[in-house]
């Protein structure tokens, strides 16, 4: 999932929107869905998405690392089914001198 937000210590980071990437991997130890093949009975991913766009582009956050805490609190919250969730935020074009493809932190619940 890609979003542009307003994360970082420096104060041109929180001025200046910036693009994140954001990963979920979530574990289940039995959907209902695996079984009746119906979206009530299983995670809707399109909430998912919703959930890392609203922390992501509404609040103003220093770190990746709260973000993505946040993002997996919130996936836990709404889909109780869900033993564990990963979440990585990876910041693409972090204020660093240096050659790179993208600062991560991945966050699990």
């Amino acid at each position: 999932m890609e979003f542009n937000g307003y994360i970082g210590c420096l104060e041109h980071e929180k001025m200046i929107s910036q693009r994140y990437l954001v990963t979920v991997e979530m574990y289940m130890e039995h959907i209902k869905g695996a079984d009746t093949d119906l979206l009530e009975d299983t995670v809707d991913y399109s909430e998912v998405f919703e959930i890392a766009r609203s922390v992501i582009e509404t609040e103003s956050m220093n770190l990746i690392e709260y973000a993505a805490g946040r993002i997996a609190d919130e996936i836990r919250i709404r889909y109780r089914d869900i033993v564990k969730v990963s979440v990585t935020v990876s910041k693409p074009d972090a204020p660093i001198d240096g050659v790179f493809e993208a600062m991560e932190v991945t966050v699990e619940r």
